[in-house]
C-alpha cells in the first residue's frame, strides 16, 4: 500500500473535500502539522487555499519528545490567531491530541479540545463525548513526573468513564504504560501517536 506521501495529489472535487474535512478537523484539534494533513487527508493546503480557509502557518524546530535529541522543522496548520503565539513545544503538545483523535476514529462533533492556555493539573487535554459518558484524553510528551500522573489518573477515574493516554513514540508509550499501570490503568489505553 502507498503512504499518502506517494499517492498522486488529490485535486479537483476530491481535493476541495479533504480541504473541508481539514478545516473541520483543525478547529477541533486546534493545531495539527503538515505530516499530519498528509497522512490523513493526502492534502496540504496552498497558500491561496490557506487563505479561503482561514488557516495560518507556524514553522517551528523542536524535539520529538520532551527530552529527546532529535529536533525537526515542522510546520503546524491552525485557524486561530491565538494558536500561532503560543510555544512551540505547546503546538507539539496540540498536535499530539489531535493524533490521538484520529487514531480513535472520533468525529470531531464528539470532541473537545480543552482551550485554556494554562488549565488545572487534573484538567485533560481534551474530552471525548462517547456514547458510554466523557472520556479523559491526555498527551504526555515525556515531561510529567509519577507525582501527576497518579494524580491525574486517579481524578481521571473519578470524573470520567475512562480515559486515553498517548505519548509520541513507542519508547515514550512503553515508560508510560509501565507508570500507568502502577496507579491501575490497563495499558491499551495508552496510544503511540505521532505528532510529526
Amino acid at each position: 500500500m502507498l503512504s499518502p506521501a506517494r499517492l498522486p495529489p488529490l485535486q479537483g472535487h476530491a481535493r476541495k473535500e479533504a480541504l473541508e474535512h481539514v478545516q473541520t478537523a483543525l478547529h477541533c484539534d486546534l493545531a495539527l502539522s503538515e505530516g499530519q494533513l498528509l497522512r490523513h487527508y493526502r492534502v496540504v493546503p496552498s497558500e491561496k487555499e490557506q487563505a479561503l480557509l482561514g488557516l495560518r502557518t507556524v514553522r517551528a524546530v523542536l524535539n520529538l519528545t520532551y527530552h529527546a535529541n532529535q529536533s525537526l522543522e515542522v510546520c503546524f496548520y491552525t485557524p486561530h490567531l491565538w494558536v500561532t503565539r503560543i510555544a512551540p513545544h505547546l503546538l507539539r503538545h496540540l498536535a499530539g491530541v489531535g493524533q490521538m483523535r484520529h487514531m480513535l476514529k472520533i468525529e470531531p462533533q464528539q470532541w473537545r479540545t480543552d482551550t485554556d492556555r494554562i488549565h488545572f493539573r487534573e484538567t485533560p487535554d481534551a474530552c471525548w463525548y462517547s456514547n458510554t459518558g466523557p472520556v479523559a484524553i491526555e498527551y504526555d510528551a515525556g515531561s510529567y513526573t509519577l507525582t501527576l500522573l497518579q494524580r491525574k489518573v486517579r481524578t481521571f477515574t473519578r470524573r470520567f468513564t475512562g480515559q486515553y493516554w498517548g505519548a509520541p513514540s513507542e519508547k515514550k508509550a512503553a515508560s508510560l504504560r509501565q507508570k500507568l499501570a502502577g496507579f491501575g490503568l490497563d495499558p491499551k489505553y495508552v496510544l503511540v501517536a505521532p505528532w510529526w
